[in-house]
């Protein structure tokens, strides 16, 4: 992710959205059968790999489309649109276990494969306005460099890269936290459910919320709330307990993103807003969740129980809150290349 999102970002801004999902739903797709034919471990590294290359290009470029809808049309917003993922999200959770103990665990590479090359059948409906395709052979790639120089993008890719491994731990421990409490494997069920309706409100009140606080100041609540919430994890000890928390999933991780790429869509010319939206995804997603993957296993390891690393990682996102408040502007300003 880390390695080929700002690469597929900076081909979308040249080359055409409308090309480059075609690219990479089709092959994604392709890729997810590779995973059918029973080989060696080494040949599920390979397979793994090869759709690595290709899926983890479509969700920037998605939501670079996705803010250009909501600028042409002001009946949607980048969150009201952002609801048709996470009501994904949550049906394939709810399926998924269904199909795999129906038929085999085999079968969720079909799925994958059928709904992917749904998207490559549908992403031939779109269509390059002449907006988008003046602005595409306008483009040059020796401009990237001019745009990763902007000092505010930088210092928001920063703050967003040292969220993510507090986030990270919440994202792929939350099941050891629980267990570690007593959790049932229901219970830790129940949990991820719930998170994932708390995202739809805050999804679809995201456009409102941030035209009446800002986006400065609802990036400092949202990431307030992911150390407000990490402080909770710490001090709980009855996994029941923990269910409430997670009522602040949606403003931790909902709004915060929806927040992050309204501020990079401000940050970067329109020229460069898919590579803008690649380089988020690069840092939270990328460099940010090996960071808080390699930290949180490590401590883990060492002998620390999860609570006592929520503890730890509130502390350092707490002082993200600080720099937000101390150095970031209440008005993005579009550095000019």
């Amino acid at each position: 992710m880390f390695a080929v999102q700002p690469l597929y970002g900076m081909m979308a801004d040249k080359f055409g959205y409308k090309k480059t999902l075609l690219l990479a739903s089709l092959f994604s797709s392709i890729s997810y059968l590779g995973y059918l034919y029973n080989s060696s471990f080494v040949w599920l590294i390979v397979v793994t790999i090869i759709m690595s290359l290709f899926y983890n290009t479509i969700q920037p470029v998605l939501d670079s489309l996705a803010l250009q809808i909501a600028k042409k049309n002001p009946r949607f917003s980048y969150g009201t649109l952002r609801i048709a993922g996470a009501a994904g999200w949550s049906f394939t959770g709810i399926i998924t276990g269904q199909v795999i103990d129906a038929v085999d665990i085999k079968a969720i590479f079909i799925v994958s494969f059928i709904s992917m090359f749904l998207v490559f059948v549908f992403c031939f409906l779109l269509k390059e306005d002449e907006k988008e395709k003046a602005t595409t052979e306008g483009n040059s790639f020796k401009d990237f460099g001019r745009l990763i120089k902007n000092p505010a993008l930088i210092f928001l890719l920063t703050c967003v890269f040292i969220v993510s491994p507090g986030a990270t731990t919440i994202w792929n421990f939350y099941s050891l936290y629980m267990k570690e409490n007593g959790a049932s494997a229901s219970l830790v069920g129940y949990g991820l459910a719930f998170q994932g309706l708390c995202e739809l409100p805050l999804f679809y009140f995201s456009a409102k919320i941030i035209a009446r606080l800002g986006l400065k100041t609802t990036l400092i609540i949202t990431v307030l709330a992911t150390v407000i919430r990490m402080l909770l994890y710490s001090a709980i000890k009855n996994p029941y307990a923990a269910l409430p928390v997670e009522l602040l999933h949606g403003f931790s991780w909902s709004l915060f993103w929806v927040t992050c790429v309204e501020y990079v869509n401000k940050l970067v010319d329109e020229r460069w807003l898919a590579t803008g939206q690649s380089l988020l995804y690069a840092a939270y997603f990328g460099i940010g969740a090996i960071a808080g993957n390699y930290w949180t296993g490590y401590l883990h390891d060492s002998g620390m129980r999860l609570s006592e690393i929520f503890l730890l990682n509130a502390g350092i996102v707490a002082v993200v809150v600080l720099l937000l408040m101390v150095f970031i502007g209440n008005k993005p300003v579009i550095k000019n290349i």
